[in-house]
């Protein structure tokens, strides 16, 4: 069956600016052709009309998790609470997720095989929620950041984790190298795996063709995963100028998650009574300001994440438009690159035939104003209408 999906105009996220009047015909969760509506309309066999919004391709969170909330503080105390209570919360996050037009998101670690469960559920629409990319059991040492999701010291033991995702299904590996913000007793340039065991970690996963992503704020940390092949850096609050032209050179992607750094209802919320915590965010927010800067002269290719700001998507595209990135590139980057960063360019990230027909619709052209990416009036992933204003 030939579903006709149209509205104001398209913005398709291949960077070609806005496209009026142009529709998508949609078969069997796929996009197949993109034409003026009246050319389609004679060929489909039923129509979407979605009034005077603007459809663009799904985004994609590629960092984020499924049951923590920053803003409630303790986000380490939050993962030691029972499975089933970080189970039901989750519920709701990734219900935020897609309602805030995350059609896509990568998990970085869960406890207890949830994601994993989720990933299943969310599929199935016996929960709300965007399409799901997992890694099963986060790696980390055991006096690391991170901790709370999972541990693996030494080489042999990395190996033997790794192996263990692979085998439940995991589509990417998550390792925690340096030091966090919202971790007390850990500093954030600091790094806990050495070189072996982060080269042990690489090893596996791209054997199976499984990409690596790394907590990383800066430093030698960095450097070394760099070095060692891993795909991506996730953070970077802190990077220098080396660490970024060890990244350019490398091709090594950025996942910035901006938005639980600077939104006033992330760890500023949440941690707000706890000095350490707060003294570390002032000194990624000061230093990111500076050299985000530095990150687009070198043209470090760089994607999005909210990292469990649930909802709060929307604020990851804005920051980087209030930051100097024109509005096209800004969702492209929680778009088109997204997809780039989980290797599914050929599946999603834009608005084109043979692409899986994962739509936003907003209210309002976010070419002229960034705002309207908050302004989500509709919902698609897979061609399957899954959330409309008002219903």
């Amino acid at each position: 069956m030939l579903t006709l999906v149209f509205a104001k105009g398209i913005v398709d996220g291949t960077g070609t600016g806005f496209h009026p009047e142009k529709a998508l015909l949609v078969e069997e969760g796929r996009i197949v052709e993109v034409a003026p509506v009246e050319k389609l309309r004679p060929r489909a066999d039923e129509v979407l009309d979605l009034g005077d919004t603007v459809l663009l391709p799904g985004f994609i969170d590629a960092h984020t998790h499924i049951t923590v909330r920053p803003g409630e503080g303790d986000q380490h105390g939050q993962l030691a609470k029972p499975v089933v209570w970080q189970a039901l919360r989750g519920v709701e996050n990734v219900r935020r997720m897609l309602l805030s037009g995350v059609t896509t998101a990568r998990i970085m670690g869960e406890r207890a095989g949830i994601d994993f469960a989720f990933k299943q559920a969310t599929r199935s629409q016996e929960v709300l929620g965007p399409r799901l990319r997992v890694s099963g059991t986060a790696l980390s040492a055991s006096h690391g950041h991170g901790a709370a999701l999972g541990v693996a010291d030494g080489v042999d033991e990395i190996r033997k984790v790794v192996r263990e995702n692979l085998r439940n299904g995991a589509d990417h590996i998550k390792l925690f190298v340096t030091g966090g913000v919202s971790s007390s007793g850990t500093d954030v340039y600091a790094y806990h795996y050495s070189r072996e065991e982060i080269r042990a970690a690489v090893e596996e996963a791209h054997r199976a063709g499984l990409r690596v992503a790394v907590h990383a704020h800066g430093g030698e940390g960095v450097d070394l995963c760099v070095e060692e092949g891993v795909d991506s850096i996730e953070h970077g609050g802190l990077l220098t100028a080396g660490n970024i032209e060890k990244m350019t050179s490398a091709g090594s992607w950025l996942v910035l998650t901006n938005t639980i750094a600077f939104h006033p209802s992330g760890i500023e919320q949440g941690d707000a009574q706890n000095p350490g915590i707060i003294s570390k965010l002032k000194r990624v927010r000061e230093i990111r300001e500076v050299t985000f800067q530095e990150i687009l002269e070198a043209k470090v290719p760089y994607a999005l994440g909210t990292d469990s700001m649930h909802g709060l998507f929307g604020y990851e595209i804005e920051w980087l438009v209030e930051h100097g990135v024109s509005p096209e590139d800004a969702i492209q980057a929680a778009t088109r690159r997204g997809a780039e960063v989980l290797g599914l360019e050929n599946e999603l990230g834009t608005l084109e035939p043979g692409k899986a027909a994962d739509i936003v619709a907003v209210a309002g052209n976010p070419l002229e104003d960034i705002h309207a990416v908050f302004r989500v009036a509709a919902v698609l992933k897979g061609g399957r209408l899954l959330w409309i204003g008002g219903r």
